[in-house]
């Protein structure tokens, strides 16, 4: 409490050392007990403010060798058919697997091979008295040569007509001929699809974050009475670092959601937090080539705050803006509003100082109200 009236920071709730830190389930923040709340009241406070933390999984799963993350956001929809995602299936494509969505492309391309032999077949088989180079005349040909002179058009090797010969140079097969040409367009339409699904598969950048590294813990501690939270971060591939990196935290607060009313805003779900260092209000710039700590204060804006401390911590309301305690310290705007008067100042240290003169005044003017 001394560091907090010499510093002039705001005065968090201390809590004895039998429940300083409340932590239910994995993944949960910790949360402060008021001291002067009975025991039976502390537990369903508990109870009411992480709920069952252990059946709630991970929003963004861990499981790489280094506790990365595939950047993959687990998200089930219920009761919903994403039917955009026609409009959009050449990255609905992309972010199929590579084995699965190579299997599906040779499985088309193939069926594609199939269709075109049955359609060599018909068009011999109807005229069955023109040598078009098939087969000889009088003699369709069957499934096994027209899926070769199939395979062998898509893929233009050029080994020759099945039988040797050039009448698909003649007037009378320009049935044969139209056909040759539509799978000749679709088989280069087909191969210009085939190079840019691969070149943008090898180009993705979503690989590239494996190579950095988080902090497997978060650390919570209280510095020159003020609490912060740190989270480490460092890119492997230092030789050649990232270009422009920034930092942004977010948290999703399951409970608080719930309990959100708010007349003039909807509930959210992902709450962001402001970054003390790096600091958000340049960017949160990043040299990840070495490493760096990433520090959110928890302060009474904080969605790591409970919310009965943001109550009567006596901040104005932000009114949906994501504000900051440590830019009222620098008097960068004044947030602690006298419940009296209505005064605003930019720290505890101020207001603090605007009570004592006012007491100070009605002292030695004789008015009796308290302060």
């Amino acid at each position: 409490m001394n560091d907090q009236k010499r510093n002039g920071t705001p005065p968090l709730p201390l809590a004895p050392p039998q429940s300083t830190l409340s932590v239910s389930g994995r993944g949960a923040l910790p949360q402060y007990i008021p001291h002067n709340v009975r025991a039976e009241q502390r537990e369903k406070l508990r109870q009411d403010q992480f709920g069952d933390f252990t059946s709630i999984p991970r929003l963004i799963k861990r499981n790489l060798p280094h506790h990365q993350s595939t950047a993959k956001v687990y998200i089930l929809r219920q009761n919903l058919v994403n039917k955009l995602a026609i409009y959009d299936w050449f990255h609905t494509i992309l972010r199929w697997t590579t084995t699965f969505s190579v299997s599906i492309l040779l499985l088309v391309w193939t069926f594609a091979i199939i269709i075109f032999a049955l359609i060599y077949m018909y068009v011999d088989k109807i005229n069955p008295l023109v040598e078009c180079g098939l087969e000889t005349a009088g003699d369709p040909i069957g499934f096994n040569g027209a899926f070769s002179f199939s395979l062998e058009t898509c893929t233009t090797v050029g080994y020759g007509l099945p039988n040797s010969t050039n009448g698909f140079f003649e007037q009378t097969c320009s049935s044969l001929q139209a056909i040759i040409y539509f799978q000749m367009v679709w088989s280069m339409m087909f191969n210009a699809f085939l190079f840019s699904f691969f070149f943008s598969r090898l180009s993705r950048s979503q690989e590239r974050s494996v190579q950095v590294l988080f902090s497997n813990k978060a650390i919570i501690e209280r510095k020159n009475g003020k609490w912060v939270i740190h989270i480490r971060v460092y890119d492997l591939d230092s030789s050649l670092p990232l270009v422009e990196a920034h930092a942004r935290m977010y948290c999703v607060s399951w409970n608080e959601y719930a309990k959100q009313k708010s007349g003039d805003l909807q509930p959210q779900l992902l709450q962001t937090m402001r970054i003390l260092h790096p600091n958000d209000e340049v960017g949160s710039s990043l040299f990840p080539s070495i490493p760096s700590t990433i520090t959110h204060h928890i302060d009474a804006y904080s969605p790591l705050t409970p919310s009965y401390f943001r109550k009567e911590a006596n901040v104005l309301h932000g009114h949906g803006l994501v504000l900051r305690e440590v830019d009222n310290f620098t008097e960068g705007r004044a947030a602690m509003s006298c419940p009296v008067c209505g005064d605003s100042y930019g720290s505890y240290k101020g207001l603090k100082r605007h009570i004592e003169f006012s007491k100070k005044q009605e002292d030695a003017f004789g008015d009796d109200l308290p302060v």
